[in-house]
């Protein structure tokens, strides 16, 4: 389920996230397929998600 969060919310972010359609053309114009730049853009928003998770738990403690 995590998994299809993290896709839809990395489409979402291509088709409205201007910071994040700059990194696509940054990564299109070095030479990535598509295939691996959203492979990046998922590792990041795990990334994002873990440090929030991360952050809830040390105010709950």
């Amino acid at each position: 389920m995590l998994r299809r969060i993290l896709h839809r919310s990395v489409f979402i972010r291509l088709r409205v996230g201007p910071r994040t359609q700059d990194y696509y053309e940054r990564r299109i114009k070095k030479g990535k397929t598509r295939r691996e730049i959203v492979r990046c853009l998922k590792r990041h928003a795990a990334r994002e998600v873990f440090q929030l998770v991360k952050q809830l738990r040390e105010r709950r403690a």
